[in-house]
């Protein structure tokens, strides 16, 4: 049985004095305590649902890390799937304006005591992820392949020189909303127009420079380069954006993975406007994430 509606939220937590504490909301329509989650919009995408839910339901902006389990339950003979991830406040952006309709309480929990806080059966495994895995924060990295841009047919100048048409501006806009899931970090482009657009909204509301490198570019790029490059990135250990071509992100996701000692994805190719997300954790691959 295929899910019918889906909904997205998080576990969001803090360092404890002892342990971990997680945020706990309680919501007078149904007099329980759940985690922050809560349906997608029409057309709205996980990650921002995710986002959303989580504010609308605490007041904290959430930075995501690794995914969770996901949570299946019946929901009035229509089978309900929750995503969840791993997430802490971001520090600058926290404000209190919550519907006290919605939601009238918020307690963070140290860990081993939120099972006996929680209402829901369905929630139990969700916190049995969190709990079961020493992996709290993750440094994630992110490859990107550019929105959809004008036809060469149509383009009678240097193919560098290439932008977005339409559809890819529309895909970059969304981006912006998506890659701000994750903590901010470096961002680097192919050289390319369609690439440096692709980022460049994302980049500008989030304040991260954007860096154009001629070894992501296609047909300038010598062999080895981009590879260099990945593990440059894995060695600084920190979170980065990478926007590149369709035929050079499958090769650069498969070296990312080898560097890491995991098994690359079957199909690492993107289509346009697609990325993957690699969480790390104290240099191993803890979670990979495909959003389409």
């Amino acid at each position: 049985m295929q899910p019918e509606i889906f909904a997205a939220g998080a576990v969001l937590w803090r360092p404890g004095p002892d342990e971990p504490e997680l945020a706990l909301i309680h919501r007078p329509k149904y007099g329980d305590w759940s985690f922050p989650k809560g349906k997608l919009k029409k057309g709205e995408h996980l990650l921002a649902a995710a986002q959303r839910e989580v504010f609308e339901e605490t007041g904290i902006r959430p930075v995501l890390g690794r995914p969770l389990a996901p949570s299946f339950y019946d929901k009035e003979g229509r089978l309900k799937r929750v995503d969840y991830w791993c997430a802490t406040a971001a520090a600058e952006a926290v404000d209190q304006a919550v519907d006290p309709r919605e939601v009238d309480g918020l307690e963070w929990v140290p860990m081993s005591r939120a099972a006996q806080r929680l209402t829901h059966e369905r929630d139990q495994p969700v916190l049995a992820d969190f709990a079961g895995s020493a992996v709290r924060g993750t440094v994630p990295y992110i490859f990107v392949r550019h929105g959809i841009a004008t036809s060469k047919a149509d383009w009678f100048d240097l193919d560098e020189l290439r932008p977005l048409n339409l559809r890819g501006r529309e895909r970059a806009s969304e981006l912006e909303v998506l890659l701000s899931s994750y903590p901010a970090g470096v961002a680097y482009s192919s050289n390319s127009a369609r690439c440096l657009e692709t980022l460049l909204p994302y980049c500008a509301a989030e304040g991260v420079p954007l860096t154009g490198l001629p070894e992501l570019t296609a047909g300038t790029a010598k062999p080895g380069q981009a590879l260099d490059r990945v593990d440059r990135l894995l060695d600084a250990a920190e979170p980065a954006v990478v926007c590149g071509h369709g035929e050079s992100i499958g090769e650069l996701v498969e070296h990312f993975c080898d560097r890491l000692g995991a098994t690359p994805p079957e199909n690492p190719a993107l289509s346009k406007g697609s990325f993957w997300v690699f969480h790390t954790h104290e240099g191993k691959l803890v979670a990979t994430e495909r959003h389409d």
